[in-house]
């Protein structure tokens, strides 16, 4: 006989003209008979979560950024772009930012993403910096555009601390696909590979039933079982010619367990399919299920993203998203003391690129941890690297990285990435030689409309901010006056390829359509608590 599951199908009700799979308890005390439907089906955007916010003085000790910085390596003359929902320009950041893109749904607080920025200012004090705004649920194409209005600006590094949850195939690819032209156009692309191992399951398919998540359990709770409210992202992922379904259950002590939410597009054909739920939840216990509508002979893989809350049942390997999934660019793991966080994404292959300190304390934020916290450390060493001269591109800039790492952990160590980087070369001038360690900053221009002088030490209240020909503060909701002192415009890479151009073989959702997609990469402030009872648990934020 089959294995029983301690959640197994009983009963099928039909709700609103609707039939649902049911999914029945084991136990005498919870044992559902059938599913209802408490609301409609819920579409899913593509979600941005963050990786985790500020840079502790271990944590630069920890990849030796000070001796970097005594030799006279402070990323002069290097811009670095930084993606987030949103940052706060007039503060910490202000002596550093070149210029800035809005977006237009940029979040009540910036703080996370602010953060990220100012652990790059602390690696590469000199360095430009360009901040694109792409709010809480950008497009594949407002995406792709923030990408691109970085690299129109000649930067050399673009680091990234969010993962996508699209809600299709094809927008996961298109996500990518940015991120990759960027590469083939000469900047070192910096994300971060997520939080998500304890968030991801990966196992094999079924051709009919339920996806077994473990011996005997078709299903996986959400939180560890325990009570949860607020928000829950949840993604099934697969590549077989199978058509599977999902579903978002309640637990109660007594009578059914009913069907919370569910996705149950037509997925059947070759290629990767994705089903999705976004929705809000009151407090009570869920879990998610797996059921095979149309089951095939080769089930293959299937994996369940759990964005917002921790699984029962976990796979560590393979746990990572776009743009993290693509080997032209850098993904960062978080680690402390040279040892993975154990909430740390991986790929399918068990190893990310690189780690970082997984924690940084600033002044935008002084609590950002995970991978968000790590990556801003390996894009700063990125920047440090280019700016110490020799050939910028990333595959040069990637190699000295991954072999100067140290130990097991493939920690980032900036010192002797910029030895490696300077081999056979002129040292920069030491911080000092003529010069009280400060900077007046350039003066910036752009294209002879607006000027700005960059002060480190400004009288108190005077307005920095660029303004235009009119006088008239850059406030609208798309680009900031650019106040580049740099003007590169790299050439596009024989690599480059239009969206169009894929042989894209994702099957559901239209290449063409403009869907949004939620970036993780939550302020941990503007979050919702999502347990009850007044209790917080830090694995339940975003990190």
């Amino acid at each position: 006989m089959p294995p029983r599951f301690r959640v197994a199908l009983l009963t099928v009700v039909v709700v609103l003209a609707a039939v649902h799979p049911a999914l029945a308890g084991a136990a005498p005390t919870d044992r559902p008979r059938a599913v209802g439907d408490v609301g409609p089906t819920v579409g899913a955007a593509v979600e941005r979560y963050p990786s985790g916010a500020g840079a502790t003085a271990d944590s630069l000790l920890a990849v030796r950024t000070g001796t970097v910085h005594e030799r006279g390596h402070t990323g002069a003359g290097v811009a670095v772009g930084v993606i987030g929902r949103g940052f706060e320009t007039d503060g910490v950041l202000a002596p550093h930012t070149a210029g800035w893109r809005r977006a237009s749904d940029a979040p009540r607080s910036a703080a996370h993403d602010t953060a990220v920025a100012e652990v790059v200012s602390e690696m590469a004090p000199d360095a430009n910096l360009y901040l694109a705004g792409v709010g809480r649920t950008p497009t594949p194409a407002e995406y792709a555009a923030a990408v691109e209005w970085l690299t129109d600006r000649g930067v050399d590094v673009i680091v990234d601390s969010g993962s996508y949850f699209p809600s299709v195939a094809a927008d996961e690819r298109r996500i990518t696909a940015a991120a990759e032209r960027a590469s083939d156009r000469g900047v070192v692309f910096v994300t971060s590979a997520g939080n998500y191992a304890n968030r991801h399951w990966a196992g094999p398919g079924t051709d009919d039933g339920w996806v077994a998540f473990a011996d005997g359990d078709a299903a996986n709770a959400l939180a560890d079982g325990q009570r949860l409210r607020g928000r829950v992202t949840v993604r099934l992922r697969w590549r077989s010619a199978a058509d599977y379904d999902l579903y978002l259950y309640r637990r109660l002590p007594n009578g059914d367990d009913p069907v919370v939410a569910k996705s149950v597009a037509d997925g059947t054909g070759p290629g990767p399919t994705i089903e999705g739920i976004d929705v809000a939840v009151p407090a009570g216990r869920y879990y998610v299920a797996v059921h095979a509508d149309d089951g095939v002979a080769d089930a293959d893989r299937v994996q369940v993203f759990a964005a917002r809350h921790e699984l029962e049942h976990t796979t560590a390997r393979g746990s990572m998203l776009a743009p993290a999934t693509s080997d032209r660019v850098v993904a960062v793991g978080a680690a402390a003391d040279g040892e993975r966080r154990d909430y740390s994404s991986l790929p399918a292959t068990g190893a990310v690129d690189l780690t970082a300190p997984g924690d940084a304390r600033t002044r935008a934020d002084p609590d950002l941890e995970g991978t968000s916290a790590a990556a801003p450390y390996v894009a700063g060493t990125a920047a440090l690297v280019t700016a110490a001269g020799g050939d910028p591109s990333p595959a040069r800039v990637e190699s000295i990285l991954e072999r100067t790492a140290a130990g097991e952990g493939e920690t980032v160590d900036a010192l002797a990435a910029v030895e490696a980087a300077t081999a056979g070369g002129t040292a920069p001038t030491a911080v000092g030689s003529g010069s009280d360690g400060g900077s007046a900053g350039p003066t910036i221009s752009t294209d002879g409309t607006a000027t700005l002088t960059d002060v480190t030490a400004r009288p108190e209240g005077s307005d920095r901010r660029a303004t235009d020909a009119t006088g008239d503060a850059a406030t609208d909701g798309t680009d900031s006056v650019d106040r580049s002192a740099r003007n590169v415009t790299r050439p596009a890479g024989e690599g480059e390829r239009a969206d169009g151009d894929r042989n894209a073989d994702e099957r559901n959702g239209d290449e063409d359509a403009d869907r949004t997609a939620e970036r993780d990469g939550q302020e941990r402030d503007s979050e919702a608590a999502d347990r009850t009872g007044g209790r917080s648990d830090r694995r339940d934020r975003e990190r």
